[in-house]
């Protein structure tokens, strides 16, 4: 073979090669990434414990501000004195605030239009003393927590119904079917107190335990008090199906249906944060409160910090499903940033998120703010455009 023939064999030899290498290296860069987590069974219940890191990596939520409501002290039905304690968006994209400081419940379109008020200040059918969660029943009732009660009113604000609840949830809501699921403190038993997620039927009696949690109150302790690093079991309704929960303090998310039933446990890896003798001393000067046991004044006294920082401090849901878990920040830090770890529908952690403040509702392309101004004390609700939301995946 002549040299002239052996060049031309390695040329095309080597070219050959570079094809294959540039194939691989195209074919790999467009395989699909491979979820590191696993799914076990436990008792019959899919667990899916999931990796440190999110599979789609971080999400940056692309916002743009497209409606405020309040901050209008010239008209009573534009302004909120005191505080909001609810907020709750409709399939028409109408916007229902619980104005606590007048007891009522007032309805906006989705340009911010006012459209209605719900209910006064009283004790009698139709009216709050203090107005808090706002839901819509399947039949697309508005539903409103108010104490040891749940006000029912039809679309066009005519008050239908007010059901007493034997038992009171901290923080409830209704299923499709009319049943209630909430959180209520087990006072002071043999080995502890407890916090628990109950179910009451649509009379707004028959308690049931679904789950019960201790953490780091015992029961050798004077008295409970709570503060912004205490152990919580924070519950949150996906839809009017399916509803979540699980204790801040333990990155394991629980996934119920209507009848309170689990059908699901989300894990994900994390490394306990301790909390600092500056955190513990931050906490003690700020707001606490207290449920008493015994007849001792100073709550600081009191004070019982779990063994690190809680992992989060509330959960939401969209209507895609996602499930995004806030995670609970330091006392010490001053920036309005938040993190947010969010989780598709069958478990999956897909996205780190970081956004500069903390939602109060994510739905069709919107998340909602409920903004303090701290000059003048008074609130507004804030309303972001998610720019990218068709972009963001709800599952792998």
């Amino acid at each position: 073979m002549s040299i002239r023939s052996k060049i031309g064999i390695t040329i095309i030899l080597s070219l050959s090669i570079v094809l294959l290498i540039g194939w691989s290296s195209a074919a790999s860069q467009g395989q699909k990434p491979t979820w590191k987590g696993k799914i076990v069974t436990e008792n019959s219940i899919k667990v899916v414990k999931n990796p440190a890191d999110p599979f789609f990596g971080e999400l940056i939520f692309q916002l743009e501000e497209d409606l405020s409501i309040g901050g209008n002290e010239n008209d009573d039905n534009y302004y909120f004195p005191t505080g909001i304690t609810g907020l709750n968006v409709d399939e028409d994209g109408n916007i229902y605030v619980s104005d606590i400081g007048n007891s009522r419940v007032q309805q906006y379109d989705k340009t911010g239009k006012f459209i209605r008020t719900f209910g006064r200040k009283g004790q009698g059918p139709g009216e709050f003393r203090f107005p808090s969660q706002i839901q819509f029943d399947i039949e697309g009732n508005i539903c409103v927590f108010d104490s040891r009660f749940i006000q029912i009113f039809a679309r066009n604000g005519i008050s239908k119904n007010k059901i007493p609840m034997k038992t009171v949830p901290n923080y409830g809501f209704l299923t499709a079917k009319g049943t209630i699921f909430g959180t209520v403190q087990i006072g002071f038993e043999s080995g502890g107190p407890k916090e628990a997620v109950i179910k009451l039927d649509r009379e707004g009696g028959s308690p049931q335990t679904i789950a019960d949690f201790s953490a780091e109150h015992k029961a050798s302790h004077n008295s409970i008090v709570w503060h912004s690093y205490s152990s919580r079991v924070i519950i949150s309704p996906v839809d009017t199906a399916f509803f979540c929960y699980g204790l801040s303090t333990n990155y394991r998310i629980f996934l119920a249906d209507e009848e309170g039933k689990t059908i699901l446990i989300i894990e994900k890896e994390e490394k306990p944060l301790p909390i600092s003798s500056k955190e513990k001393d931050s906490v003690k000067k700020g707001p606490l409160a207290g449920e008493w046991r015994s007849g001792k004044a100073n709550l600081r006294e009191e004070l019982v910090f779990p063994d690190h920082r809680p992992y989060f401090s509330r959960i939401l849901a969209d209507n895609a499903g996602r499930i995004y878990v806030v995670r609970l920040k330091s006392i010490l830090v001053q920036t309005p940033d938040t993190m947010i770890d969010v989780f598709s529908r069958d478990g999956h952690y897909l996205y780190h998120a970081k956004i500069f403040f903390v939602p109060n509702k994510i739905k069709s392309g919107s998340a909602y703010e409920i903004r303090e101004n701290k000059e003048t004390g008074d609130f507004k609700i804030i309303r972001y455009k998610v720019k990218n939301w068709e972009q963001i995946k709800d599952g792998i």
